[in-house]
């Protein structure tokens, strides 16, 4: 009976020793209440006045050490996420997205932004991840990065560096997506990118000066009937026959006609139509028929003068 009631006395001893008075806490070394895990502060048996406070929802802590443990030592059972700024709940990492899980051991919640994006801490939607290239933006499956409308290329993932989608061409555009300058479309339907890509000018067989607006009429006029012009014409009269000794006469509907010193109807196909005039001999542009001249030189009136001068000079 004696040593019975012994061990219970030390048992009861023991257990007044360890006993804390604050729930969640346990009697650590030198018999000090240190919080649970789960738990962060001061026990109520340390400091008067204190208490273990539970670690906020989605966090947890190990069994404390010392004393006065921070709201920071609860760390998110969610590898992706971190307590938020007023440490009172867990929110998904800077450059990532969604809601963090609350479950230890459990997938995340928090998904990575797509590559070359990035968003700021607590973002819940992939819409909010930004493109670090200023000229790209998410596509329609928010996957990745694009080069916006109107410019073309592969967005530089890398945040401050120079950017990897250069803009179309003044007066052409592009839809979102485009990885080459081949995809800048002209906006006056009548004209195309030049040669260079750097600009665009009137097609084949027309001539003047695109119009930069889209939907706006057209800069770029046909060449007249029968006439042809190479891209980038800007002037009618670049337009040419195709009889090669015609081209076009001034009206105000201009049409081909034999060049100067030629006669005749130009052809529209095959030989020329166009006769040129005996050598030393001139026509008018437009000659229809054979109206070659002779052409005027100073001699022909000259010596009839001289002439006439010296019959006088004997008379005297």
């Amino acid at each position: 009976m004696k040593v019975t009631s012994l061990i219970l006395i030390s048992v009861a001893v023991i257990a007044t020793v360890n006993a804390c008075s604050d729930a969640h806490a346990t009697a650590g070394a030198g018999s000090v209440c240190f919080c649970n895990a789960g738990y962060y502060g001061t026990s109520t048996d340390s400091v008067a006045g204190g208490a273990c406070q539970q670690c906020p929802t989605g966090t947890n802590s190990v069994l404390a050490t010392t004393v006065g443990t921070l709201v920071t030592s609860c760390t998110c059972n969610d590898a992706n996420s971190a307590l938020n700024s007023g440490n009172t709940a867990c929110q998904c990492k800077a450059n990532y997205y969604g809601t963090p899980n609350p479950a230890a051991g459990g997938t995340t919640g928090c998904t990575q932004c797509p590559t070359g994006s990035s968003a700021a801490a607590g973002s819940t939607a992939v819409a909010s991840c930004a493109c670090n290239d200023t000229n790209s933006a998410l596509n329609s499956g928010n996957t990745a990065c694009q080069c916006k409308a109107n410019f073309y290329g592969t967005p530089n993932p890398t945040a401050g560096g120079a950017t990897g989608c250069t803009g179309c061409p003044t007066g052409s555009a592009a839809a979102a997506g485009s990885t080459a300058v081949s995809s800048c479309a002209c906006s006056d339907t009548n004209s195309a990118l030049n040669s260079g890509n750097t600009a665009c000018q009137c097609k084949a067989n027309f001539y003047g000066t695109p119009n930069p607006t889209a939907g706006g009429a057209t800069g770029c006029t046909g060449c007249p009937t029968g006439t042809t012009s190479t891209a980038g014409t800007t002037a009618i009269a670049s337009c040419m026959c195709p009889d090669t000794n015609a081209s076009l006469s001034s009206a105000s509907t201009p049409v081909c006609q034999c060049k100067a010193n030629f006669y005749g109807t130009p052809t529209t196909t095959g030989a020329s139509g166009c006769t040129a005039c005996s050598s030393g001999q001139t026509a008018p542009a437009g000659s229809t028929t054979n109206v070659c001249k002779a052409a005027s030189t100073s001699s022909t009136y000259i010596l009839p003068i001289v002439s006439l001068l010296f019959s006088l000079v004997m008379l005297i």
